[in-house]
């Protein structure tokens, strides 16, 4: 069974991802489960200055899904240069590495992505378009075409590696969003990010997350994934990443058969630090299972009449 596909530039030796904001700089998790394993990372978002993040309580559960409100916490630009990509540069040799990137303006994101450019560690950017413009009165460049536009057109012109654009859910057509990163020079997009959502305490009255609202992931959010890939795949000829609710190698399929290239998973790895490694295995053996020979075979191959 072969796993094993080559996109934006290089060669990933199977489709399964650990999602951002999930498993730090790769070195939180180094000890716990064999990094090499995977088809690759995406890093915790980085930022022009590092940040505390939000208040706690920063994460909940509710019903079976999660609300995190973590408020993009990371060591800051300087720091993922010279001690982070260096540590991953040295250490991951067939696991390939995504730096997520997240801006306050378009040329904070410019400034990100030109600034690593030159490094070694990692494959490209994905671009977290889900944060404030503080240009716009806080409104999130996922959610207005002309901020996506602006923002994905900044990172193009600042680097030569391939861009992936992560959107957000809470779109009218997600659809057309894909479409505008395309036009704007994007090699790939990851769908989705969470959904906003919010929990109160039934004590207090409260919100139980101390920013008050947070996003929502977990395995309830999957069908929602899977069709935003499936829209995006009728509209755009870029490679998708999957993201949304993965606990198994048939959750996995599921992305595949709506067009995805590549799965990332986030959420199921706070539970179970070794759920990527077992739903690597699970994909393998469900493929194997159904004759099929080659990864490449399941992309798109889910029927929708």
């Amino acid at each position: 069974m072969n796993l094993e596909q080559a996109l934006f530039g290089t060669t990933f030796q199977n489709p399964i991802l650990l999602a951002s904001g999930t498993c730090g700089y790769g070195q939180e998790l180094d000890e716990m489960i064999d990094l090499e394993s995977l088809g690759g990372i995406v890093i915790k978002a980085v930022t022009v200055e590092p940040r505390e993040g939000n208040p706690s309580p920063r994460v909940t559960e509710h019903n079976g899904v999660m609300l995190n409100a973590i408020g993009l916490a990371n060591v800051g630009l300087q720091q993922v240069a010279e001690e982070k990509l260096p540590w991953l540069a040295a250490r991951l040799k067939r696991a390939r590495v995504l730096v997520n990137v997240a801006g306050k303006t378009e040329e904070e994101f410019a400034a990100i992505v030109e600034r690593l450019s030159d490094q070694n560690g990692f494959v490209g950017f994905e671009l977290n378009v889900s944060c404030p413009n503080v240009k716009h009165g806080g409104a999130m460049f996922a959610t207005r075409e002309d901020l996506l536009a602006g923002a994905v057109r900044a990172a193009r012109r600042a680097t030569a590696r391939p861009i992936i654009v992560k959107l957000a859910p809470n779109v009218p057509d997600i659809g057309r969003m894909a479409e505008i990163c395309e036009a704007e020079g994007a090699d790939g997009l990851t769908l989705i990010n969470t959904f906003p959502g919010l929990v109160f305490d039934i004590k207090s009255r409260r919100p139980v997350l101390g920013n008050g609202t947070g996003g929502v992931s977990g395995p309830g959010i999957l069908p929602m994934g899977v069709y935003a890939v499936a829209q995006a795949r009728r509209r755009v000829q870029l490679p998708i990443i999957g993201v949304g609710g993965v606990t198994t190698g048939a959750d996995a399929l599921q992305y595949l058969y709506a067009g995805a290239s590549l799965v990332q998973l986030g959420t199921a790895s706070f539970s179970d630090p070794r759920a990527s490694i077992r739903v690597i295995s699970e994909l393998r053996r469900l493929a194997s299972s159904m004759g099929i020979t080659d990864i490449r075979e399941l992309i798109g191959a889910g029927r929708l009449n």
